[in-house]
């Protein structure tokens, strides 16, 4: 890039855009969506525990003990939550920022070692336009704080290994260690983990193994310092906590046949064309190209290329070998990926004579995405005629499935006109800018079906009326969490164990448990006594219908229903809401 002041306002303008962009996709429609069961419900409640209760050590959940996560997460939502209060754009707030920042730190990284200073901008606007970021970085889950830590920690750490200044470099020691820590208290030993395989096999190839003993123990201290603290209180006051959260939530997870998500190997592999949309396309041309030594400054974009390959790779190989699997799991693969996407395709471009040429491959890629994109609108516009598959969404909504169709043809023709575009620059913005249009809609169009089996808030919030200090609730586990969220009670009884099956399991929380023959003792021990709320997913209808008395009202919506048992019987009573 040169210096000219026409050049610098122009790149001033592509990063005004780009901010402009995250604002309006990441933050402002992060209030739209109703909260979703299991996890943003989850998500949630633990931090509006902790803020009821003031426990901010010990986990808890339905006031159960819940050791499966550290406490990071939760403190940070918990924060949003005391900020603007105690709704969904609060509770998401966290997962966009954290998105947001680890663009920055992207940014950061190629802008400081790439030999041209617009890659900076191209990886950051690749990583933010990836289906995968948006769709994990705008909903109340741990993945995305995660993610940002490990991409801080990974960029502190080439800051480190590249810097000549011995203040520098341990400024950079330090801060690497901070942000392992942190991702720790976010996640737990996967941090440890991940960044060990990738950083020790680094400092080995590029033959400085001296430094893991010289300079390592000074980021191991460093994270040290911000764990220990919260480490040794919750084992002061949950003297179990570490080695449930060792057995279980680790060694068990990764390599227990009976591990909860159980997949194949090869299931990430099947999730990167999604996670990636609109650039998986440009993979190849971006690895073939990615160690193109030409042009000046050149070897620090090959030991960038070589550092940002093996910070994919090791991830992504650790993960799949991993017996549970989830595809949220892979996000920390995505900033590093955008490094060599941005890397790889200017290195494609500037490696082909004419300059023009370069661009051809690129266009084929373009074309084909331009593509894929058509034909999901076309699909869209024969699942709602009835011609393949089932409708998603009803005549009512008919909007929603329009405007996402339009988006995707919006997102096709932007591809197709990136490919007439001479300029890198607006290549690459025009190009990012073709899924900007279907992540927006997905914010807003969810169809009401998806509402009916994953969204109760509204369907509970209908029967807050009914609820009383002394109102008996029972929940399944699967709406347990959004019962605890929207009735504003954390003794609910489980029907079933689910998740809460180790916090259940102490002396004190056994008795919480009602299932099978004990649930129809319960009930007539407490009938026409207290009143009693039983809510559950329809999955268990036809159990639930056989022990009900018959004063219950019956009220459902979608896939949840809720049994009203008054004090005095009123005659059998069903209310049928089919929303």
């Amino acid at each position: 890039m040169n210096g000219n002041i026409s050049t610098l306002n122009n790149w001033q303008r592509y990063a005004l855009l780009l901010m402009l962009v995250y604002l309006l996709i990441y933050i402002l429609p992060l209030g739209v969506r109703p909260m979703m069961i299991p996890d943003e419900a989850r998500y949630a409640q633990i931090p509006h525990e902790m803020i009821t209760t003031g426990n901010w050590v010990s986990p808890h959940l339905n006031g159960l003990r819940y050791f499966e996560k550290p406490v990071l997460g939760y403190w940070v939502t918990a924060i949003s939550m005391q900020l603007f209060g105690e709704n969904t754009f609060a509770m998401r707030l966290p997962s966009a920022l954290s998105a947001g920042l680890s663009a920055f730190a992207v940014f950061l990284l190629c802008m400081r070692f790439s030999r041209r200073q617009s890659t900076a901008l191209y990886a950051a606007a690749i990583y933010l336009s990836m289906l995968g970021v948006f769709l994990i970085g705008t909903i109340n889950i741990l993945d995305s704080l995660f993610s940002f830590l490990l991409t801080a920690a990974f960029v502190t750490f080439y800051f480190s290994h590249r810097e000549n200044d011995t203040a520098k470099r341990l400024l950079y020691l330090i801060l690497l260690g901070l942000f392992c820590g942190a991702a720790f208290l976010a996640k737990g030993f996967l941090a440890f983990v991940l960044l060990g395989a990738v950083i020790a096999p680094y400092v080995i190839w590029q033959g400085r193994w001296q430094e893991l003993f010289t300079r390592g123990w000074i980021a191991l201290l460093s994270a040290i310092v911000i764990v220990a603290p919260w480490g040794i209180m919750v084992h002061l006051q949950e003297p179990e906590y570490w080695h449930y959260f060792f057995w279980e939530e680790h060694v068990k997870r990764f390599a227990s046949d009976q591990a909860q998500h159980s997949e194949p190997f090869w299931f990430y592999l099947m999730y990167l064309p999604l996670l990636t949309m609109p650039w998986i396309m440009h993979l190849p041309a971006a690895f073939k190209n990615l160690f193109n030594s030409s042009g000046s400054g050149s070897q620090g974009d090959a030991e960038l290329a070589k550092y940002s390959l093996l910070w994919f790779l090791v991830p992504f190989i650790f993960f799949s070998i991993s017996r549970g699997k989830l595809p949220t799991y892979v996000l920390p693969c995505m900033a590093p990926l955008a490094v060599m996407l941005a890397t790889g395709i200017e290195n494609y471009i500037s490696a082909k004579k004419p300059l023009a040429s370069g661009y051809k491959g690129l266009n084929i890629a373009s074309g084909i995405m331009a593509a894929l994109f058509f034909i999901v609108a076309l699909l869209l516009v024969l699942i709602q005629s009835g011609v393949v598959g089932k409708l998603v969404w009803s005549d009512a909504e008919s909007w929603k499935w329009i405007a996402l169709a339009a988006a995707f043809v919006l997102g096709g023709v932007l591809l197709l006109w990136s490919a007439r575009q001479l300029s890198t620059a607006k290549r690459f913005s025009l190009q990012a800018m073709s899924i900007v249009a279907v992540m927006f809609v997905i914010s807003i169009g969810i169809p009401q079906r998806t509402a009916e089996s994953k969204m109760p808030g509204d369907f509970l919030l209908e029967h807050v009326h009914r609820i009383n200090p002394e109102t008996i609730i029972l929940s399944d586990d699967i709406m347990i969490h959004a019962v605890n969220w929207f009735f504003g009670r954390t003794d609910v009884y489980l029907t079933g164990a689910g998740e809460s099956r180790h916090g259940l399991s102490f002396a004190d929380s056994r008795h919480r448990l009602i299932e099978g023959e004990a649930l129809r003792v319960f009930i007539a021990e407490h009938l026409g006594k207290d009143e009693m709320v039983i809510v559950h997913h329809s999955d268990a209808d036809a159990r639930m219908q056989a022990i009900m008395p018959v004063q219950a009202q019956e009220s459902r919506w979608g896939k949840f229903v809720l049994w009203f048992i008054p004090l005095q019987a009123q005659g059998s009573q069903q209310i049928q809401e089919n929303g």
